[in-house]
């Protein structure tokens, strides 16, 4: 085991998972933090408290079922929360649509924005037919503006919106930061290896008199 935990490669990888963990360990810290003060349990984003843009009733008709049915009158509908500096890790929304949506996208900004960014924008994941979750990693949040569609014409409903906590989630990477875990390690070896070699060439050097 001791001989292991000697080569380069595997003592990167622990390395690696190390700084993991630890950032785990703060993140999750942090969560129970906020939901301690109250600023980041997980709530339900209530119909009265979201601003509807670019989006009209949808009546029931031969094509459309009975329901609480909406469509976006043009290519930029936007459902807003303004949750007021509130500390956000993910957005969960339940939305069912009869015709594909296209792109669902959340922006948001914080405190000190006075407007939306395209630097600050989540994708959808969708996790099941009506399921979509949005990924925002912690952060405080003065507004939220979701794109339930990036086209006029298509109609859907919102079932819920979520605010939802990761708690112990935090300790589980996205595809993306395992990808990131994986090539950093032989990177942080390959590296380690190269001033080892620069070191041992120096102290074969002789010494002049």
């Amino acid at each position: 085991m001791k001989r292991w935990l000697k080569k380069p490669l595997v003592a990167a990888y622990l390395a690696v998972l190390g700084i993991w963990l630890c950032f785990g360990c703060v993140m999750t810290l942090k969560s129970f933090w906020y939901i301690i003060q109250g600023n980041g349990s997980q709530v339900e984003i209530l119909p009265e408290q979201m601003q509807w843009t670019s989006i009209v009733e949808q009546k029931p008709d031969a094509a459309v079922p009975k329901g609480n049915w909406v469509v976006s009158s043009d290519s930029d509908p936007q459902i807003r929360w303004n949750c007021n500096g509130r500390y956000l890790e993910k957005i969960q929304l339940q939305m069912e649509s009869i015709w594909p949506t296209g792109a669902v996208v959340l922006y948001y900004r914080t405190p000190q924005q006075p407007e939306f960014t395209p630097t600050q924008i989540v994708y959808a994941e969708k996790i099941s037919d009506n399921q979509y979750v949005f990924d925002i990693g912690g952060k405080k949040v003065e507004e939220i503006r979701i794109d339930p569609a990036s086209e006029g014409g298509v109609i859907f409903s919102v079932e819920k919106i979520f605010a939802v906590p990761k708690g112990f989630e935090n300790f589980i990477p996205s595809w993306q930061q395992l990808a990131i875990m994986i090539m950093a390690a032989p990177l942080a070896a390959a590296v380690w290896n190269m001033i080892a070699e620069k070191r041992e060439g120096k102290s074969r050097q002789p010494v002049s008199e």
